[in-house]
């Protein structure tokens, strides 16, 4: 079991080097040339354009970094028990991914009957960041009111996390994948790491995650985790 264990890890880390590798490089590649190109054009609204898309290049650079230190921590720091507020995480959450594109324009709905819980805290902040941010990402900005519900709720001794959002849904095939380590439905939104750093987080702290979507209607995450109690 320990060398099937053993050969599981390095396989994920092989799988890990070769992709960081290639998506550290990926947007600094993008950067020199757009440099290049924008030092020969003399045309602003052209070059505001080149700017922009070196922003985003960055942006993803940014983000995919932001996955690594989350994949680190969640692989090497201890758990720790502790009361947790979970409005208080999704308060920190929301003001942080508030750059991301289109995010002015979602409505965000609570209802959080259940708050303070006992649990790990950074476990909680990587899974909720990560299906935030997913579900901000994904959202469809042709419809004219987007929103984001986030509901917690006590059922059957476990603490219930659902984010609920009417973005562009996942494809049927790619329901069965979105967990695996850098499966992405679309690259240019995401590294492919966060919903694997979530579930390995979630799974961490003996919970588990589940999935309802639909293409063009919305998304359903729900995560439940133990109610463990202060002794």
């Amino acid at each position: 079991m320990k060398n099937e264990n053993l050969l599981l890890a390095n396989h994920e880390l092989d799988c890990f080097v070769y992709s960081a590798s290639h998506d550290l490089r990926s947007p600094i590649t993008s950067l020199k040339g757009l440099i290049k190109v924008t030092q020969l054009e003399d045309n602003m609204s052209q070059i505001k354009e080149y700017l922009h898309l070196m922003e985003q290049s960055l942006a993803k650079q940014d983000q995919f970094i932001s996955d690594i230190i989350d994949y680190s921590k969640n692989k090497r720091a201890q758990i720790v028990m502790e009361p947790v507020s979970l409005k208080e995480l999704f308060e920190e959450a929301i003001s942080q991914l508030m750059h991301i594109e289109n995010a002015d324009r979602i409505i965000f709905t609570k209802e959080l009957l259940v708050d303070q819980i006992h649990s790990d805290s950074l476990r909680l902040k990587i899974i909720i960041s990560n299906l935030l941010s997913n579900a901000i990402k994904y959202a469809d900005a042709s419809k004219q009111e987007m929103f984001i519900s986030i509901k917690t709720s006590l059922t059957d001794g476990f603490n219930k996390i659902e984010v609920t959002d009417n973005g562009i849904g996942i494809k049927e095939e790619f329901k069965a994948n979105i967990f695996e380590m850098y499966f992405g439905t679309n690259k240019n939104k995401g590294s492919g790491l966060g919903l694997y750093i979530v579930k390995e987080a979630v799974e961490n702290i003996k919970g588990n995650i589940s999935v309802c979507s639909e293409t063009t209607i919305g998304s359903k995450f729900i995560v439940t985790i133990p109610n463990h109690y202060a002794i």
